[in-house]
Parts: C-alpha cells; structure tokens; sequence
C-alpha cells in the first residue's frame, strides 16, 4: 500500500525508489549488483527502492550513471511524462511500452540505420 500524503501525492522517496527499481531490472542487475557497483549493500538498495530510505545527490548521480539513465529519470513525478506529449517519441515510447518485445528488433534496425548512415558519409554517393 502507498503512503500518501495531505495531498493525496505519493511521497517523492517512494517514487524515486519505484523509477530506481524499474532502471534497476531494465539493466538486468540484482539488488546485489547494483549494491556492489555503488560500494553499498542490498538492503541499502532494497530501503531505496521501498522508498524507506532517503537517497543522497551523489549516490542518484551514481545511480544514474550505472543504470544509464539521465537524472531527470528520477527526479519526475510519479507519472510525468520525460518528454514532450503528443511528438513522434511519445508515440515510440507508448508503442513499447505495449509491447515490450519488439524494443530487440528495434534496436537492432535502429543499428542499422545509424550504420547505413555512416557508410553513406563515408562513400560520399549512398551507395555500398
């Protein structure tokens, strides 16, 4: 159950900690891994992600440069949209979002295009 308060907001610990835990398993790390790459330990991790202990500006820092995600990431409302509603990405993000499983293949195209890209820079003419 989520602790609200006066105004029926969730405290910011507990949704910095749920964006903490989504980075986290996004990564494919464990509490574990994430402790030790941070010199902390899991439990230390685990009251983060509970939202029962406060995170520190450097400890974010590092947190968001190991699960590379910007800082903006964490600092949004529980349920503030990190980038701009109704443009292209949006639609991306909302597509994934419902299905999770086509990010692969698209990251994977996505690879080819930048590569298609530079060879074209590289050839001068577009061609391969």
């Amino acid at each position: 159950m989520k602790t609200t308060l006066e105004n029926g907001k969730v405290p910011v610990s507990a949704g910095l900690g749920n964006r903490i835990k989504l980075a986290r398993r996004d990564a494919g790390m464990s509490q574990g891994q994430l402790a030790s790459s941070l010199s902390t330990t899991q439990s230390a991790i685990s009251l983060y992600e509970a939202g029962q202990r406060s995170v520190g500006i450097d400890m974010l820092l590092n947190v968001a440069r190991i699960l590379n995600r910007p800082l903006h990431y964490f600092l949004g409302e529980e349920g503030d949209m990190l980038y701009v509603k109704d443009s292209d990405i949006a639609e991306l993000i909302s597509e994934l979002e419902s299905h999770p499983e086509d990010l692969p293949e698209l990251l994977a195209y996505w690879q080819f295009l930048r590569w298609r890209r530079a060879g074209s820079r590289n050839n001068g003419n577009g061609r391969h």
